[in-house]
């Protein structure tokens, strides 16, 4: 949360430099900004730290093992690995660019932070007896936090946007879960593909460049032991940074609005079939 609001509060893109600035390896280093994203940055891993100690690790502690993914939430927790990671190394790799640092090492700190984090965490829940070390989620995770670098770096990785989205379950309402991000049947993961993007200039005139073709994958009726339904989904959705406004300002929030995938026509494949005007 602090990290996404510093980045709404500072612009992504620097044009000028202040005196207060040190040149360091072709990078304009600004202290004052830098001094403020590694706070923030510490100070969210801290709270991350202090939350899942007093959620899942407090007073539990056995000997280390690897976990067993045995596949009960069918995949959608490594959906969630990946997002979260995704998500992370782009906040704080953009933080430490708006500090001056240049964009790829930026935003390979990015990904090394939040690499490092997710490592950390999957070697503590080493230690709880009943979650264990889970070499699938740290692929999961490392995978995600190098997506930023894909993107910055090949064009097609640019168009197409990991993206979130949540309606709450049964089971949640009910009251199952602490928060709908623990309740995997809440949420849906998708790969969002704008279509200029990818076309590039052999896209149709007619096609607006923010329109995007969204694949997204969710899950249903768990019961804990790998069984449930899996659902696939292909519908509409906007690349958010494409649409007006061009301050500074309003590119850092289009930036953070776009890893959510907005209401829009969509089609259910599987289980069955379903047709949704707006689907979330």
């Amino acid at each position: 949360m602090i990290l996404a609001l510093l980045v709404v509060t500072f612009p992504l893109d620097v044009h000028g430099q202040p005196a207060d600035t040190v040149d360091h390896s072709g990078s304009q280093l600004i202290p004052w900004r830098v001094a403020i994203v590694a706070g923030g940055t510490a100070g969210i891993i801290v709270a991350a730290h202090l939350q899942n100690y007093d959620s899942w690790w407090k007073g539990v502690r056995g000997p280390f093992h690897l976990s067993v993914d045995d596949g009960y939430p069918l995949g959608a927790d490594k959906c969630g690995h990946f997002l979260f990671s995704n998500d992370a190394a782009d906040l704080v790799g953009r933080s430490f660019a708006w500090s001056g640092i240049d964009r790829p090492r930026a935003l390979l700190y990015g990904a090394g932070v939040a690499f490092a984090f997710q490592l950390y965490v999957e070697i503590e829940d080493g230690f709880h007896p009943d979650l264990g070390f889970s070499p699938g989620d740290i692929l999961a995770d490392g995978v995600g936090a190098c997506y930023p670098l894909l993107q910055d770096e090949l064009p097609v990785f640019g168009a197409i946007s990991p993206k979130w989205s949540a309606e709450q379950s049964t089971r949640y309402q009910q009251g199952a879960y602490r928060t709908i991000f623990d309740d995997y049947e809440s949420q849906n993961y998708w790969l969002s593909v704008n279509i200029d993007g990818i076309l590039g200039e052999s896209a149709p005139s007619y096609i607006p460049s923010w329109l995007n073709v969204a694949f997204g994958y969710g899950v249903t009726n768990l019961d804990l032991h790998g069984g449930g339904d899996r659902e696939f989904y292909v519908g509409l959705d906007v690349d958010v940074n494409k649409l007006p406004g061009d301050s500074d300002i309003l590119k850092s929030i289009k930036h953070l609005l776009n890893y959510i995938h907005v209401p829009a026509p969509t089609i259910r494949l599987t289980p069955t079939l379903i047709g949704y005007g707006l689907r979330f």
